[in-house]
C-alpha cells in the first residue's frame, strides 16, 4: 500500500522517479504500528519538486511517542521529517500552525488518509 500512493507522489513530481527505490525504504523506517499518518507535504505534495533546489516535507502522526522534527538525505535530497502525537498534531490544529494545518489537509497521503477526517474532527 505504501508504494502504491508512493507512486502517485512520483507521478506529481517526476524528477523524484530517479529516487522512488530510496524515499519508499524512508518511508517504510518511519512507519510502525503506532503511525496513523504519513503525509507529503510542500512542494512535493503539491507537484512542484525543483531537483536541487526542494526538500522533501513528510509529517508523521503516531498514537505516542516524543515529537521528533529531524533532517536527513536521499542523495543529494534533504528530507524533513516531523513526527508528531495525535494530541500534538489536534493541538497544533487548534493552534492554526501552518504547516501542519497544510500538510493534513493539502499533503499526499502514504498512509493514513482515513484518519484525516478523525484529527480534523477533534478540533
Amino acid at each position: 500500500m505504501l508504494r502504491e500512493r508512493l507512486k502517485l507522489v512520483i507521478e506529481k513530481n517526476p524528477p523524484l522517479r530517479e529516487f522512488e527505490d530510496d524515499l519508499f525504504n524512508l518511508i517504510s523506517s518511519i512507519d510502525s504500528e503506532d503511525t496513523l499518518i504519513i503525509v507529503i507535504a510542500g512542494s512535493a505534495a503539491e507537484g512542484k519538486y525543483v531537483l536541487g533546489m526542494s526538500d522533501i516535507d513528510i509529517l508523521v502522526v503516531k498514537k505516542g511517542g516524543k515529537p521528533i522534527s529531524k533532517i536527513t538525505s536521499i542523495k543529494n535530497i534533504n528530507v524533513e521529517i516531523t513526527s508528531l502525537r495525535l494530541e500534538d498534531a489536534v493541538e497544533a490544529l487548534k493552534s492554526k500552525n501552518y504547516f501542519i494545518s497544510h500538510a493534513l489537509d493539502k499533503g499526499l497521503y502514504v498512509k493514513g488518509e482515513e484518519n484525516k477526517k478523525i484529527i480534523f474532527n477533534l478540533v
